[in-house]
Protein backbone atom coordinates (compact mmCIF):
# COMPACT_ATOMS: atom_id res chain seq x y z
CA UNK A 1 0.00 0.00 0.00
CA UNK A 2 1.28 3.54 -0.93
CA UNK A 3 1.82 6.06 1.62
CA UNK A 4 0.43 9.92 1.17
CA UNK A 5 2.50 12.66 3.16
CA UNK A 6 0.27 14.18 5.35
CA UNK A 7 1.52 17.98 6.86
CA UNK A 8 0.09 18.85 10.44
CA UNK A 9 -0.05 22.50 10.35
CA UNK A 10 -0.27 22.76 13.62
CA UNK A 11 3.05 21.16 14.84
CA UNK A 12 4.72 21.37 11.24
CA UNK A 13 5.49 17.84 11.35
CA UNK A 14 4.51 15.51 8.19
CA UNK A 15 3.09 12.03 8.49
CA UNK A 16 2.47 9.31 6.17
CA UNK A 17 -1.57 8.34 5.32
CA UNK A 18 -1.98 5.72 4.00
CA UNK A 19 -3.93 5.74 0.52
CA UNK A 20 -6.26 2.92 -0.66
CA UNK A 21 -5.13 1.19 -3.15
CA UNK A 22 -6.46 -1.43 -6.01
CA UNK A 23 -4.80 -4.46 -6.29
CA UNK A 24 -2.43 -4.67 -9.37
CA UNK A 25 -2.40 -0.53 -9.34
CA UNK A 26 0.22 1.35 -11.87
CA UNK A 27 2.91 2.15 -9.65
CA UNK A 28 4.69 4.72 -12.08
CA UNK A 29 3.86 7.52 -14.37
CA UNK A 30 7.06 7.75 -16.51
CA UNK A 31 6.71 6.68 -20.18
CA UNK A 32 9.32 4.30 -21.92
CA UNK A 33 12.73 5.86 -22.67
CA UNK A 34 12.10 5.11 -26.51
CA UNK A 35 9.53 7.94 -26.94
CA UNK A 36 10.33 11.53 -27.12
CA UNK A 37 7.75 14.13 -25.42
CA UNK A 38 7.62 17.41 -26.27
CA UNK A 39 6.06 20.16 -25.44
CA UNK A 40 3.72 19.79 -29.02
CA UNK A 41 3.92 16.20 -29.46
CA UNK A 42 5.20 12.23 -29.07
CA UNK A 43 7.96 11.07 -30.94
CA UNK A 44 7.79 7.61 -31.21
CA UNK A 45 10.22 5.24 -32.20
CA UNK A 46 9.99 3.57 -36.18
CA UNK A 47 9.40 0.04 -35.10
CA UNK A 48 7.64 -0.78 -32.17
CA UNK A 49 5.62 -3.86 -31.16
CA UNK A 50 1.40 -3.31 -30.61
CA UNK A 51 1.80 -3.99 -27.04
CA UNK A 52 4.20 -1.32 -26.59
CA UNK A 53 2.37 0.60 -28.68
CA UNK A 54 -1.25 -0.04 -26.29
CA UNK A 55 0.66 0.45 -23.01
CA UNK A 56 1.95 3.29 -23.78
CA UNK A 57 -1.27 4.73 -24.56
CA UNK A 58 -2.72 3.65 -21.16
CA UNK A 59 0.23 5.08 -19.58
CA UNK A 60 -0.93 8.97 -21.50
CA UNK A 61 -4.03 8.11 -20.36
CA UNK A 62 -3.46 7.08 -16.64
CA UNK A 63 -1.17 10.30 -16.51
CA UNK A 64 -3.98 12.72 -17.91
CA UNK A 65 -6.19 11.40 -15.62
CA UNK A 66 -3.82 12.08 -12.54
CA UNK A 67 -3.16 15.57 -14.10
CA UNK A 68 -6.46 15.98 -13.34
CA UNK A 69 -6.14 15.52 -9.06
CA UNK A 70 -2.85 17.16 -9.47
CA UNK A 71 -4.78 20.52 -10.67
CA UNK A 72 -7.54 20.27 -8.14
CA UNK A 73 -4.55 19.87 -5.30
CA UNK A 74 -2.98 22.49 -6.90
CA UNK A 75 -5.52 25.00 -6.64
CA UNK A 76 -6.64 24.08 -3.33
CA UNK A 77 -3.32 24.78 -1.47
CA UNK A 78 -3.13 27.78 -3.81
CA UNK A 79 -6.74 28.92 -2.42
CA UNK A 80 -5.62 27.80 1.42
CA UNK A 81 -2.00 29.69 1.09
CA UNK A 82 -2.11 32.51 -0.88
CA UNK A 83 -5.78 33.92 -0.66
CA UNK A 84 -4.74 36.64 -1.85
CA UNK A 85 -2.82 35.58 -4.92
CA UNK A 86 -3.45 32.13 -6.60
CA UNK A 87 -6.41 33.94 -8.80
CA UNK A 88 -3.24 36.18 -10.59
CA UNK A 89 -1.77 32.47 -10.82
CA UNK A 90 -4.48 31.19 -12.63
CA UNK A 91 -5.04 33.79 -14.94
CA UNK A 92 -1.43 33.53 -16.27
CA UNK A 93 -2.45 29.91 -17.27
CA UNK A 94 -4.08 28.79 -20.12
CA UNK A 95 -6.68 27.41 -17.56
CA UNK A 96 -10.06 27.31 -16.92
CA UNK A 97 -11.08 28.69 -13.64
CA UNK A 98 -14.43 26.95 -13.20
CA UNK A 99 -12.92 23.74 -15.02
CA UNK A 100 -10.21 23.97 -12.05
CA UNK A 101 -12.78 24.84 -9.89
CA UNK A 102 -14.87 21.47 -10.20
CA UNK A 103 -11.14 19.82 -9.97
CA UNK A 104 -10.54 21.37 -6.89
CA UNK A 105 -14.05 20.31 -5.64
CA UNK A 106 -14.20 16.39 -6.32
CA UNK A 107 -10.59 16.75 -5.00
CA UNK A 108 -11.88 18.29 -1.48
CA UNK A 109 -14.61 15.46 -1.40
CA UNK A 110 -12.22 13.15 -1.72
CA UNK A 111 -9.19 12.92 0.74
CA UNK A 112 -5.50 11.72 -0.45
CA UNK A 113 -6.36 8.61 1.42
CA UNK A 114 -9.85 7.79 0.12
CA UNK A 115 -9.20 7.94 -3.39
CA UNK A 116 -8.61 4.93 -5.88
CA UNK A 117 -5.93 4.35 -7.86
CA UNK A 118 -8.15 2.10 -10.24
CA UNK A 119 -11.31 4.26 -10.52
CA UNK A 120 -10.85 7.44 -12.59
CA UNK A 121 -11.14 11.34 -11.86
CA UNK A 122 -14.42 11.24 -13.75
CA UNK A 123 -16.04 8.15 -12.13
CA UNK A 124 -15.21 10.72 -8.23
CA UNK A 125 -16.67 13.00 -9.20
CA UNK A 126 -19.90 11.17 -10.64
CA UNK A 127 -20.15 10.29 -6.72
CA UNK A 128 -18.84 13.65 -5.36
CA UNK A 129 -21.92 14.62 -3.60
CA UNK A 130 -22.54 12.09 -1.58
CA UNK A 131 -21.83 11.03 1.83
CA UNK A 132 -18.18 9.65 2.54
CA UNK A 133 -19.74 6.35 3.32
CA UNK A 134 -22.31 6.16 0.20
CA UNK A 135 -19.22 7.28 -1.86
CA UNK A 136 -17.08 4.51 -0.24
CA UNK A 137 -19.88 1.75 -1.35
CA UNK A 138 -20.13 2.68 -5.14
CA UNK A 139 -16.41 2.98 -5.72
CA UNK A 140 -15.98 -0.58 -4.44
CA UNK A 141 -19.25 -1.11 -7.03
CA UNK A 142 -16.92 0.46 -9.80
CA UNK A 143 -14.28 -1.81 -8.74
CA UNK A 144 -16.04 -4.89 -8.42
CA UNK A 145 -17.97 -4.81 -11.74
CA UNK A 146 -15.71 -2.34 -13.86
CA UNK A 147 -18.00 0.11 -14.88
CA UNK A 148 -17.25 2.93 -17.00
CA UNK A 149 -18.15 6.37 -15.95
CA UNK A 150 -21.63 6.64 -18.01
CA UNK A 151 -22.18 3.14 -16.71
CA UNK A 152 -22.14 4.65 -12.99
CA UNK A 153 -24.02 7.68 -14.04
CA UNK A 154 -26.83 4.82 -15.33
CA UNK A 155 -26.54 2.99 -11.95
CA UNK A 156 -26.51 6.21 -9.85
CA UNK A 157 -29.70 7.08 -11.25
CA UNK A 158 -31.72 4.11 -11.34
CA UNK A 159 -30.47 2.86 -8.32
CA UNK A 160 -30.29 -0.72 -9.95
CA UNK A 161 -27.41 -1.95 -7.46
CA UNK A 162 -28.24 -3.64 -4.52
CA UNK A 163 -30.99 -2.39 -2.08
CA UNK A 164 -30.33 1.22 -1.10
CA UNK A 165 -32.74 3.63 1.74
CA UNK A 166 -33.24 6.76 -0.10
CA UNK A 167 -32.39 9.57 2.05
CA UNK A 168 -35.53 12.00 2.93
CA UNK A 169 -35.99 14.66 0.61
CA UNK A 170 -37.54 18.22 0.80
CA UNK A 171 -38.85 19.42 -2.74
CA UNK A 172 -37.59 22.71 -3.11
CA UNK A 173 -39.47 24.88 -5.80
CA UNK A 174 -38.01 27.64 -7.97
CA UNK A 175 -39.66 30.41 -10.46
CA UNK A 176 -37.01 30.96 -13.02
CA UNK A 177 -37.96 33.40 -16.56
CA UNK A 178 -36.96 31.26 -19.83
CA UNK A 179 -33.84 32.85 -20.63
CA UNK A 180 -32.69 32.29 -17.47
CA UNK A 181 -33.69 28.42 -17.70
CA UNK A 182 -31.95 28.36 -21.37
CA UNK A 183 -28.45 29.66 -19.62
CA UNK A 184 -28.47 26.76 -17.29
CA UNK A 185 -29.67 24.30 -19.40
CA UNK A 186 -26.73 24.74 -21.71
CA UNK A 187 -24.35 25.36 -19.02
CA UNK A 188 -25.96 21.79 -17.49
CA UNK A 189 -24.76 20.72 -21.40
CA UNK A 190 -21.73 21.67 -20.91
CA UNK A 191 -20.92 20.20 -17.74
CA UNK A 192 -22.70 17.05 -19.26
CA UNK A 193 -25.44 16.95 -16.68
CA UNK A 194 -28.91 17.16 -16.25
CA UNK A 195 -30.55 20.50 -15.53
CA UNK A 196 -30.77 19.17 -11.67
CA UNK A 197 -27.46 17.51 -11.37
CA UNK A 198 -25.58 20.83 -12.47
CA UNK A 199 -27.53 23.03 -9.57
CA UNK A 200 -26.58 20.53 -6.93
CA UNK A 201 -23.22 20.09 -8.10
CA UNK A 202 -22.85 24.21 -8.04
CA UNK A 203 -24.85 24.51 -4.76
CA UNK A 204 -22.59 22.12 -3.23
CA UNK A 205 -19.43 23.71 -4.57
CA UNK A 206 -20.69 26.98 -2.77
CA UNK A 207 -22.11 25.64 0.21
CA UNK A 208 -18.11 23.66 0.30
CA UNK A 209 -16.62 27.23 -0.25
CA UNK A 210 -18.48 29.43 2.56
CA UNK A 211 -18.37 26.46 5.26
CA UNK A 212 -15.22 26.04 5.23
CA UNK A 213 -13.58 27.65 8.28
CA UNK A 214 -10.92 29.67 6.51
CA UNK A 215 -13.53 31.57 4.55
CA UNK A 216 -15.73 32.76 7.03
CA UNK A 217 -14.18 35.60 7.90
CA UNK A 218 -13.26 37.13 4.37
CA UNK A 219 -15.10 37.99 0.86
CA UNK A 220 -15.18 34.98 -1.66
CA UNK A 221 -14.65 36.29 -5.05
CA UNK A 222 -15.69 33.99 -8.10
CA UNK A 223 -14.79 34.61 -11.79
CA UNK A 224 -18.08 35.21 -13.80
CA UNK A 225 -17.29 35.49 -18.08
CA UNK A 226 -15.02 39.36 -17.93
CA UNK A 227 -16.48 40.16 -14.33
CA UNK A 228 -15.98 39.10 -10.60
CA UNK A 229 -18.63 38.24 -8.16
CA UNK A 230 -17.45 38.85 -4.82
CA UNK A 231 -19.64 37.61 -1.92
CA UNK A 232 -19.46 38.70 1.76
CA UNK A 233 -20.20 35.80 3.73
CA UNK A 234 -23.21 36.71 6.11
CA UNK A 235 -23.09 37.71 9.93
CA UNK A 236 -23.23 34.56 12.20
CA UNK A 237 -27.16 33.33 12.74
CA UNK A 238 -28.02 34.96 9.07
CA UNK A 239 -27.90 33.52 5.97
CA UNK A 240 -26.41 34.71 2.76
CA UNK A 241 -29.05 36.58 0.95
CA UNK A 242 -30.79 35.29 -2.05
CA UNK A 243 -28.97 37.45 -4.47
CA UNK A 244 -25.60 36.44 -3.59
CA UNK A 245 -26.81 33.03 -3.78
CA UNK A 246 -28.32 33.61 -7.46
CA UNK A 247 -25.38 35.29 -8.71
CA UNK A 248 -22.93 32.35 -7.82
CA UNK A 249 -25.77 29.66 -9.06
CA UNK A 250 -25.25 31.58 -12.22
CA UNK A 251 -21.35 32.06 -11.80
CA UNK A 252 -21.32 28.20 -12.54
CA UNK A 253 -22.41 28.92 -16.00
CA UNK A 254 -19.61 31.14 -16.52
CA UNK A 255 -21.77 34.68 -16.91
CA UNK A 256 -22.59 36.92 -14.05
CA UNK A 257 -25.61 38.64 -13.22
CA UNK A 258 -26.54 41.99 -11.34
Amino acid sequence: MRDAMHHNEHNGTTAAMPTRRSPAAPSRLGLPSTVLTKRVGLVLPQAMPYASWERLGKQIALITDSSTWWLGDWLNYGEKSFPDRYQRAIAGTSLNYQTLRNYAWVARRFPMNRRRDRVSFQHHAELASLAPDEQDEWLDRVEQNRWSRNQLRHQLRNKCVGARVRPQETPVTLHIDHSREERWQQAAGEAQRTLHEWMTMVLDQVADLLLLPERRTRNLALPAGDEMIVLTPAAPGNVASAEAGEALLVAGGGRSMS
